[in-house]
């Protein structure tokens, strides 16, 4: 669920020039001036009253949304007297806001289109970028993303000639917003970095605060739990020290949200509560049904079903009075999977249902795929049998889509992090060189006004301002080597994660072209009436334990990236070689076959490894994908392992082609130009390198031995394990 969709609703409704967290002595004083030109003339006509009339309008947004319509419609009114295009276009912009924020938002369209026709009549640039921006934000909350993408990208280059970022900064925050309920995360982290950027340059704390919750929500959605945490942290310390309780809400309420999902329920009560108290102290409706969301979820998984379904219907209540289709999506779906647990299959597929029919509005592949699953197993608990397995078989693809999504995205947020780090880093250095430069300013004035006093006293001034300045300028320099020598680790470890990426989509592109292959065939065949179904079904068996397979090697290459991605720490364990090694055999059996390949073994079932055995059955997978593609038709593969004192030395040996000695030389040391196989099969050229890597981090080595036209030996040692602990 989105934990900060309420919040975002204010955001995107106040904009740069609304927004205001309290009214301050300013809005009282312009209060009163307007009353004074309301009281000496009821229909004043001059623009300066208007101004302030619009702009009062404004201040009331955040506390008094009905002051706001109020001063909005007297803006307008007033301006038509006087034919005031500017005055009428600002206060059908203020309008339109009250009307998002009450949900109605055919009004909300027609305020903003008149404001834009006015605007482009006044040739006004930011004006007409405000109007384009606010009509993206009807189209947001009405769920047609791509259609807010367009009036965005039209806001955007006109915000670009205008005077100041702050503009520019809030529409790439709402391009992220709408990137990232398409489930494109990459793109929506990309706004909300820029936007970020932007606040921190101009030191705007509060919307500092929501980017950073903002990302962290996409970490989550990404089950990248401990970086989620780190951004909702840091979002609800920004929020303490401004004393926001709507923001100290909603990161407490953020918080709760994730240890929920992982589980962690005595960590999550106490953030969960401490939301609740302040939006039930506020009267926050979005809140509270973003707290009975989470109540109902924790009740489901402590085994209290019917107090979930009591919390998960005043959450479905709250988002669909609010029309916020997301959590709409998500009550639905909260409620379809208690009613499924409870075995009440006629009610499960009802709000299944709803929540699918969401997703596809939303184009959401997030809500998609755990709706879907919901459908079907309502349909197979109500005994309808082929519109299970249809539905379950779109799951399934969902679910593909999604993990190949979420590494993809994974891989690329950490780029963009290191990106965003350097940015942060050319700011901080450069608001620390205007500081500097205002400073010496400062000084220059000081000495100047001190020269009436005597030559004594300048000379006295003048000394302690040359010790002051080298000594902050010691401070300087010390700060900034430091800052220097930051973004040089952050360089490193980029071009680091940059060859991981490559490996990565190598080893993808390699071993999934197979699988789907035979996959895309069996279903041409059937499509095109080729076998008989007696035929399909004796072939499916076979293509199922495929793509079981395939699924469970990608998610050990998942796994290994996720624990390059989180830092996580390697998980050594005890375990027979053997196993790896059979159970890699049996998946390549038909790649072995089509070449007439035999293998022969050669390992003790009591050869025992100390390593993680999920890098070393990647490296046993691509030893034995390069021996059959450089192997011979009717070629023999040997394969063993031997215990080496505090050892174990794995061996994989073909008799193919072989390779030259200066190829054999770089084989580990960097990307080679991959060879085609005895049969033009084609690689990357990059296998054995990530192979090396995987290696290496288990504690092992690596090595290969080869003779042109007599075959390839492959090799690899690592620590030799316990039989007795496997």
């Amino acid at each position: 669920m989105k934990p900060y969709s309420f919040l975002l609703i204010v955001l995107l409704l106040a904009g740069p020039k609304v927004f205001a967290i309290q009214q301050s002595k300013a809005t009282d004083s312009l209060r009163k001036l307007v009353s004074s030109a309301l009281k000496k003339n009821r229909q004043p006509t001059d623009t300066l009253t208007i101004h302030r009339i619009n702009k009062l309008a404004g201040s009331f947004f955040q506390s008094q949304p009905d002051s706001t319509l109020y001063y909005g419609e007297l803006a307008v009114r007033l301006s038509k007297k006087i034919n005031f295009l500017l005055g009428m276009a600002n206060g059908y912009v203020k309008i339109a806001g009250v009307n998002i924020f009450r949900a109605n938002y055919t009004a909300a369209a027609q305020n903003y289109s008149t404001a834009l026709r006015l605007y482009q009549q006044l040739d006004n640039k930011k004006g007409i970028a405000d109007a384009y921006t606010g009509l993206g934000r009807v189209q947001y909350f009405l769920g047609k993303y791509n259609n807010a993408l367009q009036l965005y990208n039209k806001a955007l280059p006109l915000y670009l000639k205008t005077p100041g970022e702050t503009d520019e900064g809030d529409c790439y925050n709402q391009m992220g917003n709408s990137y990232d309920n398409m489930s494109n995360f990459s793109k929506a982290i990309d706004y909300y970095l820029k936007s970020l950027i932007i606040n921190i340059k101009h030191k705007d704390t509060l919307a500092a605060a929501n980017k950073y919750s903002n990302i962290g929500v996409i970490m989550q959605e990404l089950e990248l739990y401990p970086k989620a945490l780190s951004y909702y942290s840091r979002a609800l310390a920004l929020w303490g020290k401004l004393g926001d309780q709507q923001g100290i809400g909603t990161g407490n309420l953020n918080i709760g949200d994730l240890y929920i999902i992982q589980e962690k329920y005595k960590e999550a009560m106490p953030y969960t509560n401490k939301a609740y108290a302040i939006f039930r102290k506020m009267n926050d409706t979005e809140g509270l049904g973003m707290v009975y969301y989470d109540l109902g979820l924790y009740n489901y998984y402590t085994g209290r079903k019917d107090t979930a379904i009591y919390y998960l219907n005043l959450a479905l209540q709250s988002s669909i009075k609010k029309n916020m289709l997301f959590n709409t999506a998500y009550s639905y779906q909260g409620l379809a999977k208690v009613y499924n647990s409870e075995k009440k299959y006629a009610l499960a597929y009802k709000y299944a249902m709803g929540a699918q029919a969401a997703g596809h509005k939303l184009n959401s592949l997030l809500v998609l795929t755990d709706a879907t699953l919901q459908v079907s197993t309502a349909l197979a608990g109500l005994r309808r049998f082929e519109e299970a397995y249809h539905e379950h078989q779109q799951y399934s693809a969902y679910k593909s889509d999604l993990k190949h999504n979420e590494a993809v995205h994974k891989v690329m947020l950490i780029n963009m992090e290191l990106d965003f780090a350097k940015k942060q880093n050319k700011v901080t250095v450069q608001q620390h060189k205007k500081e500097q430069d205002y400073q010496t300013r400062l000084a220059h004035q000081n000495s100047e006004i001190m020269i009436s006093a005597g030559l004594i006293v300048i000379l006295t001034i003048v000394a302690l301002m040359y010790y002051t300045g080298q000594s902050k300028q010691q401070t300087i320099n010390k700060l900034l080597e430091q800052k220097n020598q930051e973004v040089i680790q952050q360089q490193t470890k980029l071009n680091e994660l940059n060859t991981l990426k490559d490996r990565l989509i190598g080893v993808l592109a390699h071993d999934l072209r197979a699988p789907i292959s035979t996959l895309r065939g069996l279903f041409n065949l059937m499509t095109e009436d080729g076998i008989t179904h007696e035929e399909f079904m004796a072939m499916t068996p076979r293509v199922y334990a495929t793509l079981e397979h395939t699924s469970d090697f990608l998610d050990t290459l998942l796994f290994w990236i996720n624990s390059q991605v989180d830092g996580a720490e390697t998980k050594t364990q005890n375990f027979a070689l053997a196993n790896l090694v059979n159970r890699e055999l049996q998946h390549l059996d038909e790649k072995l076959k089509q070449k007439g390949i035999t293998t022969q073994t050669d390992i003790s079932p009591e050869v025992i490894v100390l390593a993680d055995p999920n890098p070393v059955r990647i490296v046993i997978h691509n030893f034995l994908t390069n021996a059959i593609k450089f192997s011979n038709r009717g070629g023999v593969i040997h394969i063993s392992a031997q215990v080496q004192d505090s050892s174990v030395a794995f061996c994989l040996k073909d008799h193919g082609i072989g390779m030259e000695a200066a190829y054999l030389t770089n084989l580990f040391k960097r990307q080679v130009t991959s060879n085609t196989g005895t049969e033009n099969e084609t690689g990357t050229g990059m296998g054995l390198l990530f192979c090396k890597d995987l290696i290496e981090k288990q504690q092992g080595t690596i090595w290969a031995n080869s003779t042109p036209g007599q075959g390839t030996e492959l090799c690899f040692s690592l620590p030799i394990g316990k039989l007795g602990e496997v």
